[in-house]
């Protein structure tokens, strides 16, 4: 079978075609564009259908669904044509279609289409309302080559049978000895939940990635008529799933915020890449809603942060020559073993996921002859802002070999043969660009004057965000994946474990960033899921399972090891054990991590700030209390925009 979206549906014969009986399918993450601005669309579909002679195989219909993700179609016509198609290679009895699409501008739309075959006049089968509980009726297969990397469900299509939600004042089946197997989302097993004391009234979720699909363009602005002071600052935070930025004043006041979201990257392998044309799309959506909120001639500075490693070649008009490779992207690894024979021991571009390993690839290939930058997605982002390409900062280029403690490129890069025309002028985080382009104060309504200053990476800028300020504090993402950064007086490097240091200032950031995560978590839990089986954790009451959660083979810190598999076993008797387990697996990453920092020379731990979806999950948090054995304290926030405007306002120590 395939593994590439396209467009060619499969069937199967249907196995009981004497009766009449619905098939439903939920689609939770149909990606299209729209053809006027350009912006993604996200939906929901509910697909239900009686057979007659054939069933539409899932694998191909997953495929099929994402090969919608980067054409421009109007709501209405995607629909129809999804039903088309369907019909075409089903001939079902009946077939409804529900596309529920997400937020945008203040509207959401719903397009419901129907087709019923002559003569059949059956009660038409109705697709289930969102929030109703529902349960796996079919295995699905681990992500394999040419799937999109996701942090959600591995598959985004799946047949579900539906259970109706418990009466008012009833016991959930979930908490019940005797219910039906809870719906794990991994194909590995199903167990039954046991009854525990309950520790919390309310579920909490544990969200697992900070790069969930937002409604396109959401403002969420602080109710504030003017800006305390006369200078407004805007921080832009490029991540996978979307762009998020906020503006705020001298002090540190947020005054409006906006997000837009992307679509998932592709991946095909171990390359996964990602259309940086989407960036600017998703960056021109924010700021366009993000000034409406705020007098835009007072906007001062503008700062990007972007994912760390991610890289981009482009011509010298910023024009992209090929896609980027993602921060994630594995496939450098002879060119990493190369990196590691010549480089400096100290040297944060050792890793196949470094982005001077995926350059070295795109040299060997004979690629990056056509280009003139080779950028990373905050320093394109500059780019676009300012039209002033081959500009970059220390934190984004330690992983493509700058030297940031002698701050210059070392001597070693020459022994690789890469043009060095190709790599960026390096400033310090916060450190003036230039202006932003007459284009782009036209655009926006923004003053002329308004600067661009040097960027960061959305590690740095999320530590910033969170607010530690003394040596020996910790800042633990816990998010897709399980990022770990201490505040140091020395830098800390080892390539043996995957450790890297940032600059900051006169002070360093050391850390690693474990595969292990929230990507992992939703391999086999809903995040509905999670919600119901937080209260029956017992965090003080150690499951004994020594995992080693891994979303799929490899490791990068506190071990870095491209070939280490997951240790998911033994299988207790239930989910919330197995669950518990998990989050218990994590936290001895996280605290195996910090351990390694200070064996390294790093400070002794003092206390730790948590971001990302999985810091508000009660249970964890207590389990990570119980490990860690240091006070967990409250981010000032989690949002990596926050620190790219703290950047932007000069609130930052910029140089050391």
């Amino acid at each position: 079978m395939p593994t590439q979206p396209n467009k060619r549906l499969q069937t199967f014969e249907n196995p009981h075609p004497e009766r009449d009986y619905t098939i439903e399918i939920r689609v939770p993450e149909f990606t299209c564009l729209c053809p006027k601005t350009g912006q993604p669309d996200f939906a929901t579909l509910y697909i239900s259908y009686v057979p007659d002679r054939k069933c539409v195989e899932l694998k191909s219909l997953k495929l099929y669904i994402w090969s919608f993700r980067n054409e421009g179609v109007f709501h209405e016509a995607v629909t129809n044509a999804i039903l088309n198609d369907l019909v075409a290679v089903t001939a079902p009895r009946y077939l409804q279609l529900r596309a529920e699409f997400s937020v945008r501008g203040g509207i959401s739309t719903t397009v419901v289409v129907e087709h019923r075959k002559p003569g059949w006049n059956a009660p038409s089968p109705t697709p289930k309302p969102p929030g109703m509980t529902e349960v796996l009726a079919q295995d699905h297969p681990r992500q394999t080559q040419g799937e999109q990397l996701s942090a959600p469900d591995a598959d985004p299509a799946r047949a579900r049978v539906a259970v109706k939600p418990p009466t008012p004042g009833t016991t959930p089946p979930a908490a019940r000895p005797s219910a039906a197997p809870s719906p794990v989302t991994g194909s590995r097993f199903r167990m039954l939940p046991r009854e525990r004391r309950s520790t919390t009234d309310t579920p909490s979720a544990t969200s697992a990635d900070e790069s969930e699909p937002e409604p396109t363009a959401t403002i969420a602005p602080t109710p504030t008529p003017e800006p305390a002071t006369d200078g407004i600052y805007i921080g832009i935070d490029m991540g996978t799933g979307g762009c998020r930025m906020v503006a705020i004043n001298k002090t540190g006041e947020i005054l409006a915020q906006a997000a837009t979201p992307l679509p998932i990257p592709m991946k095909n392998d171990n390359q996964i890449t990602q259309d940086a044309n989407l960036w600017w799309k998703a960056v021109s959506a924010g700021l366009t809603n993000l000034i409406q909120e705020i007098p835009a001639a007072k906007v001062r500075t503008i700062a990007v942060a972007g994912t760390s490693g991610t890289l981009l070649l482009c011509d010298k008009k910023g024009i992209p020559i090929i896609p980027a490779m993602m921060y994630n992207d594995n496939r450098a690894t002879d060119q990493a073993d190369t990196i590691v024979e010549i480089a400096d021991a100290n040297s944060g571009a050792q890793g196949a996921t470094s982005s001077l390993a995926k350059l070295l690839w795109l040299h060997e290939k004979g690629i990056d002859k056509r280009a003139a930058h080779a950028l990373h997605q905050a320093d394109w982002i500059v780019g676009k802002l300012t039209g002033m390409w081959g500009h970059s900062d220390y934190n984004n280029c330690l992983k493509l070999g700058y030297d940031s403690e002698k701050l210059r490129w070392p001597s070693f890069l020459k022994k690789l043969g890469i043009n060095d025309a190709l790599f960026p002028t390096v400033h310090a985080p916060g450190e003036p660009v230039g202006p932003i382009s007459a284009e782009t104060a036209k655009t926006f309504g923004l003053s002329p004057k308004t600067q661009v200053v040097a960027g960061t990476t959305d590690g740095v800028a999320a530590f910033l965000a969170a607010g530690p300020s003394q040596v020996g504090d910790g800042v633990t993402s816990l998010g897709s994946t399980l990022v770990l950064k201490l505040l140091s007086n020395k830098p800390l490097f080892s390539g043996e474990h995957g450790v890297y240091s940032h600059r900051l200032g006169t002070r360093w950031l050391a850390g690693g960033a474990s595969n292990s995560g929230g990507a992992t978590l939703l391999q086999y839990f809903k995040l509905e899921q999670m919600r119901e089986l937080t209260p029956m954790l017992e965090p003080d009451s150690p499951t004994g399972l020594d995992y080693y959660p891994l979303p799929d083979v490899g490791e990068r810190f506190p071990i870095n090891d491209p070939h280490m598999v997951p240790k998911l076993e033994p299988l207790p008797g239930n989910s919330v054990t197995f669950f518990q387990g998990m989050l218990e697996g994590i936290t001895n990453i996280e605290a195996q991590g910090y351990r390694l920092l200070h064996k390294l020379g790093g400070p002794a731990l003092r206390e730790i700030r948590t971001t990302g979806g999985g810091s508000h999950n009660p249970g964890w948090r207590r389990i990570r209390e119980r490990i860690l054995g240091v006070p967990l304290k409250n981010p000032r926030s989690e949002m990596a925009a926050y620190g790219a405007a703290l950047l932007a306002s000069g609130q930052v120590e910029k140089s050391g």
